[in-house]
């Protein structure tokens, strides 16, 4: 079974924490761009960004899901990925495919990279100017609530290196070279061996990008550690005993 599996090789060593202790603020959903596509029919491609909000001292370990607990995102109309340069796992993605076509709103997951030369920090957080070009990143000029040009700030920081994301069992299918609607999984998730830290002391490890016409919806389940490695999980609904149930990992319509 995939949890034996998994707390075999990725939690090795991990003793696990009270239902009291809090190593996660939240899971937070950012407006990454806004963008036009006659594809679409006139409504503009959304790239969201999923981040999880450390707390000081934690490392993202593992992303989820279960017999108890599914892990499902989903949209509703269908996941959009980069015709030329489309990865599941976005560690995967030369930075040179950034500015290829539209490299950069790609569909994919990850463990706290932006692409295989960049770790992803929030737009607000980015002070280090923009390596994405214009054309093509510009905002919509449809919604003026879009966000501003990814020229001038693009999410990116700049590294040597960036955690590779381990698969267990998982298949995001409608990710990289085919098109749907639900990505779904009772016994697989994303992770990094040991754990990763967040690249910013402001504590935000990002775990997917997603672009769509339509409308975001995720319910998800994570595994944090703390410096000592105490882990802790949170899930969406019905922890059993040890688990902690986040209410932001659900959103969009799976919040109901």
């Amino acid at each position: 079974m995939f949890r034996a599996a998994l707390l075999a090789a990725v939690w090795a060593g991990a003793s696990h924490a009270s239902a009291q202790t809090l190593g996660v603020d939240s899971v937070w959903v950012e407006t990454y761009h806004v963008w036009d596509s006659i594809a679409t029919n006139g409504d503009p491609l959304v790239t969201y960004r999923i981040w999880v909000d450390l707390a000081p001292g934690y490392r993202m370990q593992v992303v989820y899901g279960d017999h108890r607990h599914d892990l499902e995102v989903s949209t509703s109309t269908e996941f959009v990925n980069d015709a030329a340069n489309s990865v599941k796992y976005v560690h995967l993605l030369p930075v040179a495919a950034l500015n290829e076509g539209y490299g950069a709103l790609d569909s994919w997951f990850t463990m706290g990279a932006g692409s295989a030369g960049h770790w992803a920090v929030p737009l607000h957080l980015d002070g280090d100017g923009s390596v994405l070009r214009y054309p093509p990143y510009a905002p919509s000029v449809k919604r003026r609530d879009s966000a501003p040009s990814l020229c001038r700030r693009d999410g990116l920081l700049a590294s040597d290196s960036v955690p590779a994301v381990v698969n267990w069992r998982f298949d995001p299918g409608y990710l990289e070279a085919v098109r749907g609607s639900v990505i779904h999984t009772m016994d697989g998730a994303w992770a990094v061996l040991g754990g990763v830290s967040a690249p910013t002391e402001d504590g935000h490890i990002l775990i997917a990008q997603l672009t769509t016409s339509g409308q975001l919806s995720f319910r998800l389940n994570i595994q944090v550690a703390d410096a000592n490695r105490v882990a802790l999980k949170y899930v969406h609904s019905e922890p059993a005993d040890g688990e902690v149930v986040l209410p932001s990992l659900r959103y969009g319509r799976d919040r109901r």
